[in-house]
């Protein structure tokens, strides 16, 4: 893993939040398939034992917000590249206040 890294420098941090308990009725999606939220939860508890445990990375975990059904998709509304961070916009309005809430 860490030849794939390597381009792009060494990464200390990563930055998770917790899933929505709205994630399964109100998330944005390519098809119709159910989403299992207590499946969704353990998946993310792995998830971040394998960036804690196995990458070595520090993991700041910002807590789920009901009112934002897709927060968990932190990588979709910025992107952190050394002291650089790119502050997207995202493209569905219900995903903006993700993006706004921690700009203002």
């Amino acid at each position: 893993m860490a030849e794939l890294m390597a381009g792009f420098g060494v990464f200390t941090h990563a930055l998770v939040r917790g899933i929505a308990a709205s994630l399964p009725k109100e998330a944005l999606r390519m098809n119709s398939a159910e989403v299992d939220l207590a499946r969704a939860q353990r998946e993310q508890e792995i998830y971040v034992r394998v960036l804690k445990h196995n990458l070595g990375l520090q993991v700041i975990e910002l807590p789920a917000d009901d009112s934002l059904p897709d927060c968990a998709f932190v990588e979709d509304a910025a992107v952190v590249c050394g002291d650089i961070a790119l502050i997207t916009r995202p493209g569905a309005p219900s995903r903006r206040k993700e993006v706004i809430d921690r700009c203002i």
